[in-house]
C-alpha cells in the first residue's frame, strides 16, 4: 500500500529534526515557506504537522507558530524502586533542590495514610527535582517526625531521603501503593516548574512502608507532562477458551476480592496475594 502524501513529508520532516537542521526549541518556517520548500499544498502540510506533534517532534502554538519540542525524559520503571535509580540507569542524574523543610501538625488526610493521629508533627519536605538543571518533578513529602527526629536538619539537597533514612534512621523503605491521574498545575506550580499556566501534569500520590510494615511517607510528585514519559512493559497471560466439546470436571475457586481498609476506605491486597512492587520517584 502506497504511504500517505503528508506521512511522507512528516518523515522529511522528521529527518531534518534528527539532523539536527531544526533544532529544540527552534520554531518551523512559516508555512507557506514550508509548501514551497517542501512542495506540498497547505492542507497536507497541515497534516503532516499534526503527524509530527502526534509523534512529539513538534508543538503547535497559535498565533506563535510551531516548535521543535525537546525529548522527553523516559525511564523504564520496570525493576527499579525509584525514579532517580531509573534515570541513573540511563547515563542522567536527578538533583533536588530543597524549597522547605519544616515540622508541621499532620493534617487529617496526611495522618490517615501514615497510620498517625491528626495534629501529630510531621516533617514537611518540598522539593524540585530535575535533571541537567531543567526542573521536572515538584515533590511534597510528610514523614512521622517522632519516628525521625532531627530529619529536617539533615542534607537532602545531596542525599537520597532514603538513604537519608537508611543510613541515619535505621529504616529501609520496602514497598509503596501509588495512584496516578492527570491534573492541571497552579499557577504557583507551574511557576516552579517552568511551564505556562494551567499546564497539564501527571500527579503521583504514594504512600510507602518498611520492612517491619509500619508506613514512612506520604508523598505528593507532580511530573511535567511535556517532559516525562513512563515506560511500563507488562505480561499478560490470558486463559485459552475451552472447546465447546470438552468436558469440565470442576470450577475454578473464586478469586478473593480485594479487602477494603477500614481506616482508610482504600483498596489492599486479599490475604496471599503478594503486592506489585511500585515505583517511587524519591
Amino acid at each position: 500500500m502506497r504511504e500517505p502524501l503528508y506521512a511522507s513529508i512528516a518523515g522529511r520532516a522528521e529527518a531534518r529534526i534528527r539532523a539536527g537542521e531544526w533544532a529544540p526549541g527552534d520554531r518551523l518556517p512559516p508555512e507557506r515557506e514550508l509548501c514551497r520548500d517542501l512542495e506540498v499544498s497547505r492542507a497536507t502540510l497541515r497534516q503532516a504537522l499534526a503527524e509530527l506533534e502526534e509523534r512529539g517532534l513538534v508543538s503547535r502554538h497559535q498565533g506563535r507558530g510551531t516548535f521543535v519540542t525537546r525529548p522527553r525524559v523516559q525511564a523504564d520503571l520496570a525493576g527499579f524502586f525509584s525514579y532517580g535509580e531509573a534515570l541513573r540507569a540511563r547515563g542522567m542524574r536527578l538533583t533536588s533542590k530543597v524549597l522547605a523543610v519544616t515540622v508541621i501538625e499532620a493534617s487529617r488526610a496526611v495522618a490517615t495514610e501514615l497510620g498517625i493521629l491528626p495534629g501529630e508533627p510531621v516533617v514537611h519536605l518540598e522539593r524540585v527535582r530535575a535533571v541537567e538543571t531543567e526542573a521536572l518533578i515538584l515533590e511534597t513529602t510528610n514523614l512521622p517526625a517522632l519516628r525521625f527526629p532531627g530529619l529536617e536538619t539533615r542534607d537532602l539537597s545531596s542525599r537520597s531521603l532514603y538513604r537519608v533514612l537508611h543510613e541515619d534512621f535505621g529504616c529501609d523503605v520496602e514497598t509503596a501503593v501509588e495512584t496516578l491521574e492527570p491534573v492541571i498545575l497552579t499557577p504557583r506550580e507551574s511557576h516552579l516548574l517552568g511551564v505556562p499556566r494551567q499546564a497539564p501534569a501527571l500527579m503521583i500520590r504514594r504512600v510507602t512502608t518498611d520492612t517491619t510494615g509500619h508506613h514512612v511517607e506520604h508523598t505528593q510528585a507532580l511530573l511535567r507532562g511535556d517532559r516525562t514519559r513512563f515506560l511500563l512493559q507488562r505480561s499478560v497471560h490470558e486463559l485459552l477458551p475451552v472447546d465447546a466439546g470438552e468436558a469440565v470436571t470442576a470450577e475454578p475457586p473464586a478469586a478473593a476480592a480485594p479487602a477494603t481498609d477500614a481506616a482508610t476506605g482504600s483498596l489492599r491486597p486479599p490475604p496471599g496475594r503478594a503486592r506489585q512492587r511500585a515505583a517511587p520517584t524519591a
